[in-house]
């Protein structure tokens, strides 16, 4: 089991999405709108500015006492609570984290939490980078709505988190299941920034989640229907040959592949790079 843990509006309402899978134990940290009572959530003294924030955090290590080794550290940089990210982590020394930051709209974000955004994401991914957290996988709001396509003011948020949350827990999934089919893949040890993606499994048409600079790998999941992989005979070319499409001479790319009982097949990607995105 992995523990989810959700700092935040954006990010304690991602950890709720993670909550209605049973591979997830889920914690939530905020100033306002938790239960004080819930032995999963930590209220914050509500503060003006990140700084405050940062000091207002005392040690959690009770509260993280049941969290697992492996933890999915969830957040977006531009409200003032971020301020208190690095100091909360402190309390999960010891733990394999991983980073999952959301980057929000930037265009109506007021100047202050536009200078906070960009502080938080350029200073986790440098952690990221020194190895002092596992991996960040950084998405853009923008990007997620541009896969989904028309979204409804109701309801918005939600229908961007439930593809976010779903993409990457099939990714978990299909990790700790063995492929029918897979291409040998050793991620570097300095690709440590990361997006998800969706794949067209017949078109090979790719919509990555965050646009990476300078993407070195690129991993691909592919869920087939049990029929398809018997009887047809060029599905192995065709994701071949759309892969070589989308990747250039220096990016190293591998593919898995899980027989399903889906009738629609779906096609998911993790693609890495060294550099942080500005």
């Amino acid at each position: 089991m992995d523990t989810v843990i959700g700092l935040g509006k954006a990010g304690c309402a991602i950890a709720d999405k993670f909550a209605q899978y049973p591979q997830y134990k889920t914690f939530k940290i905020d100033s306002e709108g938790l239960d004080p009572k819930s032995k999963n959530c930590h209220l914050l003294k509500k503060q003006d500015s990140p700084e405050k924030y940062e000091k207002a955090v005392r040690s959690m290590k009770t509260f993280f006492g049941r969290t697992t080794d492996n933890v999915l550290f969830v957040l977006s940089g531009s409200g003032m609570i971020s301020g208190a990210t690095l100091q909360i982590l402190k309390n999960l020394r010891g733990k394999k984290v991983n980073i999952l930051y959301i980057k929000p709209d930037m265009e109506f974000l007021g100047h202050t939490n536009i200078l906070q955004e960009r502080v938080v994401r350029n200073v986790l991914q440098e952690y990221t980078r020194s190895g002092v957290f596992n991996r960040i996988f950084l998405v853009d709001n923008k990007k997620v709505e541009e896969v989904l396509g028309d979204v409804p003011i109701i309801g918005y948020y939600d229908k961007l988190n439930e593809l976010i949350v779903s993409t990457i827990h099939m990714v978990n999934v299909y990790d700790h299941q063995k492929a029918i089919h897979a291409t040998p893949f050793d991620k570097a040890d300095t690709t440590r920034i990361s997006t998800f993606g969706i794949v067209n499994v017949d078109e090979g048409k790719e919509k990555l989640f965050f646009s990476l600079d300078n993407v070195r790998e690129k991993c691909y999941y592919y869920a087939i229907n049990s029929k398809a992989l018997e009887t047809d005979g060029k599905l192995l070319r065709t994701l071949t040959d759309n892969i070589n499409k989308n990747i250039g001479k220096d990016v190293r790319a591998g593919f898995q592949v899980y027989s399903t009982s889906y009738e629609q097949n779906y096609g998911y990607l993790v693609a890495n790079t060294e550099l942080t995105n500005n």
